[in-house]
């Protein structure tokens, strides 16, 4: 199994929900974990008043898992149903406290994502997720990360004072870098499927495309024809369905 860590305050859901629809238009099964404090995924889910706490539930083709701290409730969760958490080929943790990894070793993961913005909220909470990873003292060659800057709004503030502001000098950076600037269509493409709770993908902009298939990319190993392959399929999808 596959499994892709995003680390960070930031707001994550839309831009995982829609990584983890293209990763099943590649025939994979995925599974999606929101483990964060503010639980943004369940704006994205049709609404339901009778929803536990904790669930794990298909939408859009993936299975989302949400209200889980740790991993053992999840592992507990699946082997209750029967099943266990290596049934999928591709696992995303969406993840804004240290409970989940709590043990793990990050080496493990196949792609780990360092997501934060200019906002200085999210660079303050994560610094503090940083110290309490303590990477600098888990790890004798520290792992690499995917710098992931969303949304990027170019200003006169040089970009290590943000690294700087989240004591991001702990990590190391992989080859692959992200910025997905701040676009008016990938905000309309964000509400509307909210409202309409579906993933459609067709309004998107293309840095944002671009940002989703490359992160798609580094998980799969798949080439770039397959990968593309997979977005015209989704992009191809009647709205609704």
């Amino acid at each position: 199994m596959k499994q892709a860590l995003f680390l960070g305050a930031t707001e994550k859901s839309h831009l995982l929900l829609t990584l983890g629809k293209l990763l099943v238009q590649a025939e994979l099964r995925v599974l999606l974990v929101d483990s964060t404090i503010a639980q943004t995924i369940h704006g994205y889910l049709p609404v339901s008043d009778t929803r536990p706490g904790s669930f794990v539930l298909e939408f859009e083709g993936l299975d989302i898992a949400a209200g889980f701290i740790n991993r053992g409730q999840l592992e507990r969760h699946f082997r209750q149903q029967g099943g266990q958490m290596t049934d999928y080929d591709v696992l995303l943790l969406d993840t804004d406290h240290t409970e989940f990894v709590k043990g793990c070793d990050l080496s493990d993961m196949t792609l780990r994502v360092w997501c934060a913005s200019p906002d200085r909220r999210i660079l303050s909470k994560n610094a503090e997720l940083l110290q309490r990873l303590c990477l600098a003292e888990a790890a004798v060659q520290p792992v690499p990360f995917v710098k992931l800057v969303h949304p990027f709004v170019p200003t006169a503030i040089p970009e290590a004072y943000f690294d700087a502001l989240q004591s991001a000098e702990t990590l190391r950076w992989g080859d692959l870098e992200l910025r997905i600037p701040l676009n008016e269509r990938d905000v309309i493409a964000r509400f509307e499927n909210q409202h309409h709770a579906r993933i459609a993908a067709k309004r998107l902009s293309g840095p944002y495309v671009q940002a989703v298939m490359a992160l798609a990319k580094a998980i799969t190993g798949f080439e770039d024809r397959t990968i593309k392959n997979a977005w015209r399929r989704m992009r191809r999808e009647k709205r609704g369905t």
